[in-house]
């Protein structure tokens, strides 16, 4: 790698490090927060020198690519490699970022075997930086989604061509490239077809004659495997007779081995017990038994693949079954396992080292906000993210709580000026005018505060956020937040009141310009908050010199970007006086609460 390369990479894990709020140890808080106030600080220089390095040097690169040398190229690979290890997906922005130019430097030269490794690594740049979106449905994913089965299908298509090229790991990227095309795929029949196809490819003579160096039998076992997490549906229908069977026989091949072993693999073992239960072979009482029992026996402590299988994925994978079967809803003893279960769950997932934070794990985080079972007898949603908040995003944590303290302020003013401004919804309503309605008032929108960019909770988004600025792409997804927050929101009832300030708070007041067109603010019952809270996120998050400074920009922008029914408010000197000394305490009370969660103190032990 080039010096620049180098001294990027070496800040990408720097800022990881810092990032790390249970990385930093101290004797006591006053020292503790003076690091994390330090840390603040070189992330800032940090990202700046990051900035500097990728316009000064990467971007020029990139644009004179036609003229690079063969060893500046093999630099840029090497690069992107040591960002995007598919592992700890350092950045894989940047990794993305080289090879999409990669691919256009071959296609102008024609280099036709470069253009098919590329598209395969562009391909898996797509994937793996999609990951993020786990649960989320809409338009934007879905071309997100068409664009990655594309890249992978022209990489597949070459197939053609397979007799003529002369270097088999060439040969290996378009088989490759074919496989993966299942994987963004939302069609069942399609998937099974593709997998279908590469199954009958990999073991055919004709190409592994052309191709003898090729890790054929990988090939083989890892499409089986890929064929084999379509299982989950067999019980559903949709497949034909020759379809389940090819599902089926995948299964067999993938699972059962390790079914007959003397200590088998949880992360295989469990999916052959799935295969039997769909396929009707067992019934519910002995799956669930059997998954108790996996779950039960693995030590919470163990991160690896293995571990956060059985005690992360298998737990949710209950609650699925408790959720699709009503009738185990009223069982007392499967709640109470279930509830046992989750816990353990969120043991391992906070006391997870940081630096067994890998894809793998954040994919994990991932199915927890999207699939978690709330449900009567189980801690709540609303319990559970808070603490992943803490653990897993603490700057976004406080950026959530001072936002939090900035509504309360807001919330508390506009209720005692107008007592009724908040009546639009329905259970602030029916508390009567006084103490107990200004509580009510305070707390409901100090949690939509709390939880208005809850959505990026799953996104992984915020330490790259602290290494340099997003890239349109990334913007892009970035923007979808607002959706994955109120999906994963809505659908629980401890949570269910937020999700419209998740939705809402970055769609401007006319409707005219910002994201995403989802919310439309009239069909909310919830309106008025959240306008307070689309306010108070500008005002959180501006860039101005001070926090009046912000506050006059809300105010330039009444009538189309924010209510004038809230900007008047913003005026009144109290309560610009309240803005001003929540900034001024530079979150101190965030990060009090935060170490005292780390050291199990109370907040009078660590003054």
């Amino acid at each position: 790698m080039l010096s620049y390369q180098q001294q990027y990479l070496e800040n990408v894990r720097k800022i990881a490090a810092l990032s790390d709020f249970y990385g930093i140890s101290a004797p006591d808080y006053e020292s503790w927060y003076e690091k994390q106030l330090l840390s603040r600080r070189q992330i800032a220089t940090l990202r700046e020198e990051n900035i500097a390095l990728l316009s000064g040097y990467l971007f020029p690169a990139l644009d004179e690519l036609h003229t690079a040398s063969e060893a500046d190229i093999n630099a840029l690979e090497e690069f992107a490699g040591a960002l995007m290890d598919w592992s700890t997906n350092l950045d894989c922005g940047i990794y993305l970022l080289i090879h999409d130019s990669l691919l256009s430097l071959y296609r102008f030269r024609r280099d036709r075997n470069r253009v098919i490794k590329e598209l395969y690594m562009v391909g898996m740049g797509l994937y793996y930086q999609s990951r993020s979106l786990q649960g989320i449905e809409c338009e934007a994913l879905t071309a997100l989604r068409f664009r990655n089965e594309m890249v992978f299908t022209e990489g597949g298509s070459y197939l053609k061509f397979f007799s003529e090229l002369d270097d088999e790991e060439t040969k290996g990227y378009i088989i490759r490239s074919l496989a993966n095309i299942a994987i963004c795929s939302s069609d069942l029949g399609r998937r099974v077809a593709i997998s279908k196809r590469v199954l009958q490819i990999v073991q055919d003579d004709y190409y592994r004659s052309r191709a003898p160096s090729l890790p054929w039998d990988t090939f083989l076992q890892r499409t089986h495997m890929q064929m084999s997490s379509n299982r989950a549906v067999l019980s559903k229908g949709g497949l034909s007779a020759e379809e389940l069977a090819a599902v089926l026989e995948s299964c067999e091949v993938v699972f059962k081995p390790e079914s007959g072993t003397e200590t088998p693999n949880v992360r295989w073992l469990w999916p052959y017990y799935e295969m039997e239960y769909s396929c009707g072979f067992v019934d519910l009482a002995t799956t669930l038994s059997r998954m108790e029992r996996l779950i039960e026996d693995a030590p919470y402590d163990s991160y690896d693949v293995s571990g956060l299988y059985a005690n992360v994925q298998l737990p949710i994978y209950y609650g699925r079954l408790v959720r699709d079967n009503p009738s185990l809803q009223t069982k007392h003893e499967h709640i109470r396992f279930l509830d046992r279960a989750y816990r353990k769950m969120m043991r391992t997932l906070l006391s997870c080292p940081a630096e067994s934070f890998t894809d793998f794990f954040f994919y994990n985080i991932c199915l927890v906000v999207t699939d978690y079972f709330e449900i009567d007898g189980v801690e709540s949603y609303r319990d559970i993210t808070t603490k992943l908040m803490k653990r897993l995003t603490g700057h976004l944590y406080i950026r959530s709580r001072r936002a939090g303290e900035l509504m309360r302020l807001c919330s508390t003013a506009i209720y005692r000026s107008d007592p009724a401004f908040f009546d639009d919804i329905g259970f602030l309503r029916s508390v009567p005018n006084g103490a107990e309605k200004e509580k009510a008032v305070a707390d409901y929108a100090e949690q939509c505060g709390l939880y208005h960019d809850f959505g990026l909770i799953k996104m992984n988004f915020e330490r790259l956020c602290q290494t340099r600025d997003l890239f349109e792409g990334e913007q892009r997804m970035y923007e979808l937040h607002t959706i994955s927050g109120h999906d994963d929101l809505a659908a629980r009832r401890s949570t269910a009141i937020f999700a419209d300030a998740a939705l809402g708070h970055h769609r401007w007041y006319d409707g005219s310009d910002g994201y995403p067109a989802d919310y439309v603010r009239n069909s909310s019952p919830y309106r008025q908050m959240t306008d307070l809270v689309a306010v108070v996120a500008f005002i959180n998050d501006c860039d101005a010199l001070s926090p009046r400074e912000a506050v006059a920009s809300v105010i330039a922008q009444e009538h189309s970007r924010f209510s004038p029914l809230i900007t008047a408010f913003l005026s009144d000197e109290a309560l610009l006086a309240g803005i001003e000394e929540i900034f001024r305490q530079h979150d101190e009370p965030y990060y009090r609460e935060l170490y005292c969660g780390l050291t199990g103190s109370d907040s009078e032990t660590t003054n």
